[in-house]
């Protein structure tokens, strides 16, 4: 499996681009922060501001800018470079798939653009590692394809247009992934995204991402890096931030978190799935890095299904 493909699925990410925003005059719209959410705002036409939380100066955003937020950050969208113009009315309503969002406060001034939403697992590699803010361009061949079958979707009234533009959402998340690592240096990766950048441990990497579950000792990753035990310390903790046994740890415990959402095995049987021991030592580690035990994780994730089930749900991305 691609490493991408399996960091999505250990993300545990759904998402949906389910609102269109269509401007003109003025408007105001704020976007408070969501722990554990991203956001994606594509611009097709106009202009307008942005000014994001933590910056003194707005941006000046164009038709063809593409802006994600992988967590969410506090932000605003207006037609003032100011980004002050508080009390301006914006209407929504439906419009097939999407929540189509309007201001007609006078003026020839307009901006028109898709939000895309994703929810994932806090701890999830995937998205730590990538930076707070994230800007592109809808230039790049497969975010043109993409925004033009996004465009196409909301000017029809189709059938299934629900289930379309949700599965776009999925392939929207890769692209844009595909676009950070592209930019390299340029796009201020961390973690497990930029120690991917470094071919000395991108086989490693790979192996223990694809089966966490296996007996990582150091000299098994060393021999895989074809690096000394001094060399791969130093380049792991340089390249991602944390030690290798740390890393394995994490992404058994990703694993485990995804096991305990998708099947009704025990505790016990998923710690040894997983790669640890013993049930207490995988409890002790999931409670340190998740904040709850596992059996609590699970009856969340229980507790969520029931308030959701009335609701129309998402795509996964598996």
């Amino acid at each position: 499996m691609d490493i991408l493909d399996r960091l999505a699925e250990l993300a545990q990410i759904k998402g949906s681009v389910d609102v269109q925003c269509l401007f003109q005059g003025e408007w105001y719209v704020r976007h408070e922060p969501k722990r554990a959410h991203g956001l994606v705002h594509i611009v097709t036409a106009g202009s307008g501001y942005i000014r994001i939380d933590g910056e003194q100066e707005a941006r000046l955003l164009s038709a063809g800018d593409i802006i994600f937020f992988p967590r969410s950050v506090g932000h605003t969208l207006s037609s003032d470079s100011s980004c002050e113009n508080f009390g301006v009315r914006v209407l929504t309503a439906e419009n097939g798939a999407f929540k189509v969002k309007q201001s007609h406060a006078g003026g020839e001034a307009a901006l028109h653009l898709f939000c895309a939403r994703f929810e994932y697992e806090a701890q999830a590699d995937m998205m730590t590692g990538l930076p707070d803010t994230v800007l592109l361009n809808i230039n790049h061949p497969s975010l043109q394809y993409l925004v033009t079958l996004l465009q196409y979707e909301s000017s029809q009234a189709l059938s299934g247009s629900v289930a379309v533009v949700n599965a776009l959402a999925s392939v929207l998340l890769v692209f844009l992934l595909r676009a950070c690592l592209e930019k390299n240096e340029e796009a201020q990766l961390s973690g497990l995204l930029n120690g991917w950048q470094d071919k000395r441990l991108r086989n490693l990497l790979q192996a223990v991402v694809e089966k966490p579950e296996e007996e990582w000792n150091i000299e098994k990753m060393t021999a895989m890096a074809n690096l000394s035990r001094a060399q791969l310390m130093r380049v792991f903790k340089q390249q991602t931030g944390t030690s290798p046994h740390a890393f394995v740890n994490s992404i058994r415990l990703q694993q485990g978190a995804l096991l305990l959402k998708q099947t009704a095995d025990s505790v016990l049987s998923v710690a040894l799935s997983v790669g640890f021991q013993s049930e207490t030592h995988f409890g002790k580690a999931f409670k340190k890095q998740y904040g709850i035990s596992p059996g609590q994780y699970r009856k969340n994730d229980r507790a969520d299904e029931v308030t959701e089930s009335a609701e129309e749900m998402p795509i996964y991305f598996i």
